[in-house]
C-alpha cells in the first residue's frame, strides 16, 4: 500500500469508524514497552531502564504494533515517546543481544527483507499524524535513528544525544545518514557520525537536531502542553503537511536502504570492525590499524 493509499485509507470511515482499524479494538500486552492513551496523546515509553532502555527484537516488534494501533486509532491525535528511568535509550542491546527476532524474513537467509529498523523508520515517517521523540538523558544507536524519523525532537538542555557508533567502528546506520543532513545539513551529519560526538540539548537544538529545549524542571510542564497543543490541532491537515514534506525521503528510502547494507557487509568483514567489538566486550579502548 502506498502512503497516500493509507492517507486515504485512513481518512475513509464507516458509520464513523475508522476501516484501517486492525488494532483499535484488540487488547495487546506489551513486555518491553509500555502504552498509555489519554486526551488524543497515545505515549510509548521504552520500558527497559534497567538496561538503559536497550533494544531487542521484542522491543522492536512492540514498537511496530504500537504504532500501526495509532495509525489506526482516529482517538489518537499524536504519538510520543518516552524513556522509563534515567535515559530516553541507549540504542540496541549489544551487551546481551537482540534476542529472538519473531517479525519478517532471516535477516541473513535467501528470504532477507530490509529489516525491522527500517520498517519502523518507515512506518513512522508515513504515519498519518504527529510523532515526537521527547528525549532525557542519553539517545544514542538505534534509538538515535527513530527520533530521526519523528517529527519533533524535544527535550532538556541537560540531553545528552549522538550516534557514537563510528567509535566502535559499527556502521549500523539504519537511515540515518539520508535522514541526518536533512535535518542538520551536510557538513554537522558527516561530523556527528564520522565522529560520534555526543552532544547537548543546548548545542542539538543550535545545530537543528531538537525543535523545542526547555531546563529540566519545566520539561515535563513545557512537555504536556506542547503535546496538548498537537492533540487539538487538525490532524488531517498536519498529515497532509507530513507526507509532503517526507515524499523525498519515502520514495529514497528503500533503494538508499538496500545501499547501505551492502556498506554495512562490506564494513563487517574488516579487522577495524572486529577490534572494536572486541574493545567494547573487554571494556578497553580501541587500537584500530585502518584495515
Amino acid at each position: 500500500m502506498s502512503t497516500l493509499e493509507r492517507y486515504r485509507t485512513c481518512l475513509r470511515s464507516v458509520n464513523g469508524e475508522p476501516i484501517w482499524s486492525v488494532y483499535h479494538d484488540r487488547a495487546v500486552t506489551y513486555t518491553a514497552i509500555a502504552f498509555d492513551q489519554r486526551d488524543g496523546i497515545a505515549s510509548v515509553t521504552f520500558n527497559r531502564p534497567e538496561r538503559l532502555n536497550a533494544m531487542t527484537w521484542l522491543m522492536i516488534e512492540e514498537l511496530l504494533e504500537a504504532v500501526a494501533r495509532v495509525a489506526a486509532d482516529q482517538d489518537a491525535r499524536v504519538l510520543v515517546f518516552r524513556g522509563a528511568g534515567r535515559v530516553f535509550s541507549s540504542g540496541d542491546d549489544i551487551v546481551e543481544g537482540m534476542g529472538d527476532r519473531h517479525r519478517g524474513g532471516d535477516p541473513d537467509g535467501i528470504n532477507a527483507d530490509r529489516g525491522l529498523h527500517h520498517e519502523l523508520v518507515k512506518r513512522l515517517l508515513e504515519l498519518p499524524k504527529p510523532a515526537v521523540a521527547a528525549i532525557h538523558g542519553r539517545c544514542h544507536g538505534a534509538a538515535w535513528v527513530l527520533s530521526l524519523a519523528c517529527d519533533f525532537r524535544v527535550g532538556p538542555t541537560d540531553a545528552l544525544v549522538g550516534d557514537i557508533r563510528a567509535g566502535r567502528a559499527i556502521f549500523a546506520a539504519q537511515g540515518s545518514p539520508l535522514m541526518l543532513p536533512r535535518l542538520i545539513g551536510q557538513s554537522r551529519a558527516m561530523d556527528l557520525l564520522m565522529t560520534g560526538r555526543v552532544v547537548d540539548g543546548v548545542e542539538a537544538e543550535r545545530i537543528g537536531y531538537f525543535n523545542r529545549v526547555w531546563l529540566p524542571d519545566a520539561f515535563e510542564h513545557e512537555l504536556h502542553a506542547f503535546l496538548e497543543a498537537l492533540a487539538s490541532g487538525p490532524t488531517r491537515t498536519y498529515a497532509a503537511w507530513k507526507l509532503a514534506v517526507n515524499r523525498s525521503l519515502l520514495q529514497e528510502l528503500d533503494t538508499y536502504t538496500d545501499y547501505e547494507q551492502r556498506l554495512t557487509a562490506l564494513v563487517r568483514e574488516t579487522a577495524d570492525y572486529a577490534e572494536g567489538r572486541a574493545s567494547f566486550r573487554e571494556k578497553r579502548p580501541p587500537m584500530y590499524r585502518g584495515i
